[in-house]
Formats: structure tokens, C-alpha cells, sequence
């Protein structure tokens, strides 16, 4: 697997503007809106979203108030449109191109990271998710918290499947653009979208190999019941929270 399969998917017109759209129609889940105020409650402080696509997240934090937001995305058409939404809302968030594994930021600068809808998880190699762990962890300042979601092979909807995954790997039958066990390609109508599916203790590992707190992880369904375009729009997750010490 490459990664620049994953980024010419989100380098797609109709995978842009499908970003485009539900920056608008779907916003801020109501879960995210409770966490994100909960762990970042100075709407002054320097928040960092990391992957931030067309700006759906940067977009619903402005819109409560927080004023000193920056988005990137490695994918400059998505960077672009996002660009011009703020422009047309009129809302203040800088928006730029970068890469999540060699970030151009200096050593703790944010007070704050984000990085939403499993776009950690969308990162093929788990050295690559590392390194963007290991940056996000470098750009923060001391104390400071990062918020992002996985899914993960646990959760009971998929359990039998990741079952039936691991015989196929047991027999070196696994899909042949797969590098590791918990990569997929998810069918969609816009193509097909990585995803790298962790169990969660391999989550735990990444995030203490690098320096990471865990203060809490919790399911989606546990903090909120979603409206129903936000269901159809991303299946259950899990909400983590770390922090620099």
C-alpha cells in the first residue's frame, strides 16, 4: 500500500466536495462539541487540528467561539476549498498544506490538538502513525491535551469479521495491497478509502511510546446520542484524550 493511493483519494473532486458538504450539513457531532469544550475550555487558546479536510471541525469550534484555530491537511484541494468556505462563512481560521509526519511547526507552540473522524487511523504503516503521534506530541506545549478517534477490531459489530481477517492472514490470503493486519479498503460510492483498524491496546502502546498521557477514552455512544446523519456519516468510535506532561 502506498501512500499516495490514500492521498489521491482525498485529492478527488468528489471526494472535496463530499467534504465540502458535510462540513456544512453534518458540523460538529454533539459529541465532539461536548469533549472538545470539556478539555479545551479557554476559547482563546491556540488549538491545532490535524487532517482537518474542508474544515468541518475548525469551522463548528469557530462558530462557539474559539478564535485561534489552524487546520492542515496534506491534501491542497482540500486545503483549498476550505479556504474558500472560511472565506464565504466569514470565519476566522487559518488553513494551510502539511504533512501530519513532518509537521512546520515549532516545539511547543499549540495549546491543543485535534485530530478527528479516525483521520489518525487513515495514515497507512503504523511507523508512519507514530511519527504523526511523535509530532503532534513535539508541536503542543507541556500540559496541553490532544483529542482524536479510532475505530477498533473490539468493537462487537466487528468482531466476527476481524476473526475471519485473521485466519486470512494466518494463510497469506489477505487482500494483496494490505501491509498490516487491521489495514482495509472500505467500498464507497467515492472510491476506496483506507482505514487502519487498531485493537485497543495497540493504541495505548502508540500513544506511551511516545511520551503521551492517557487521561480517558471513551466510546461515542457513551457520551452522546447522535442525530441520524451523523450515524450514517461515521459508525461508532472511540474518543481519546491525551496529554503532554
Amino acid at each position: 500500500m502506498k501512500a499516495d493511493k490514500v492521498k489521491h483519494y482525498y485529492m478527488s473532486d468528489k471526494v472535496v466536495d463530499y467534504y465540502a458538504r458535510v462540513s456544512h450539513s453534518v458540523g460538529l457531532w454533539y459529541s465532539e462539541q461536548k469533549i472538545f469544550q470539556r478539555v479545551f475550555n479557554d476559547p482563546k487558546a491556540s488549538l491545532l487540528e490535524i487532517g482537518c479536510g474542508c474544515g468541518r471541525i475548525s469551522f463548528g469550534l469557530g462558530q462557539l467561539g474559539y478564535a485561534n484555530l489552524l487546520g492542515f491537511d496534506f491534501s491542497r484541494n482540500m486545503i483549498a476549498k476550505a479556504r474558500r468556505l472560511a472565506r464565504v462563512l466569514e470565519i476566522g481560521v487559518s488553513f494551510q498544506v502539511a504533512d501530519a509526519t513532518e509537521m512546520p511547526f515549532s516545539d511547543n507552540l499549540f495549546d491543543g490538538a485535534i485530530f478527528g473522524f479516525n483521520g489518525l487511523m487513515q495514515i497507512p504503516g503504523r511507523d508512519n502513525r507514530r511519527a504523526a503521534l511523535s509530532e503532534t506530541f513535539r508541536v503542543i506545549r507541556p500540559g496541553a491535551y490532544f483529542v482524536f478517534t479510532t475505530h477498533e477490531r473490539e468493537m462487537a459489530k466487528w468482531k466476527k469479521f476481524w476473526k475471519q481477517e485473521r485466519i486470512r492472514w494466518r494463510k497469506g490470503e489477505q487482500g494483496k495491497d494490505l501491509e498490516e493486519y487491521g489495514d482495509r479498503y472500505e467500498p464507497t460510492r467515492l472510491g476506496d478509502l483506507f482505514i487502519h483498524v487498531p485493537a485497543k491496546q495497540d493504541v495505548v502502546e502508540d500513544l506511551k511510546s511516545v511520551g503521551f498521557k492517557i487521561e480517558a477514552d471513551v466510546l461515542r455512544s457513551q457520551v452522546s446520542v447522535e442525530p441520524e446523519n451523523v450515524r450514517e456519516f461515521s459508525d461508532e468510535c472511540r474518543f481519546w484524550v491525551a496529554r503532554k506532561p
